[in-house]
């Protein structure tokens, strides 16, 4: 047993000395105070006792409670970013894959045949 508990226990052992001398209409109204502040009590984080003085919090507050969607939409966002810069930078010249091709004599035969490719090897560069 901590010290904060040995302290709880001694302080409910003096508040129940003098709960005999409470008289019942202040016994009822503390009853009623006790149940409208329990009925509207929402507890922000709770604390668990795992051994030998160390506490683990149960929640962080707002910013932790949300950070898991947070992260995932900077990680969406990272991406989207990502892929809209390589597509921009890195767009392969129709121009310079036909003359690449040209040179590696891997032209499929359907260029061979347009009309397109006899005018674009006539034309002066």
């Amino acid at each position: 047993m901590n010290e904060e508990d040995r302290m709880g226990k001694e302080v409910a052992k003096l508040l129940n000395l003098g709960l005999a001398d409470i008289d019942q209409n202040t016994l009822y109204r503390l009853q009623m105070v006790r149940r409208s502040v329990l009925e509207n009590y929402q507890p922000n984080e709770q604390i668990f006792h795992v051994g030998r003085g160390i506490s683990a919090h149960s929640g962080y507050g707002w910013f932790f409670a949300r950070a898991n969607k947070l992260v995932f939409s900077l990680v969406i966002l990272l991406i989207l970013m990502v892929s809209l810069h390589l597509k921009s930078n890195y767009d392969i010249d129709e121009n310079a894959a036909l003359d690449t091709m040209l040179l590696a004599d891997d032209l499929p035969i359907d260029v061979y045949l347009s009309d397109e490719f006899d005018l674009w090897l006539d034309s002066p560069r």
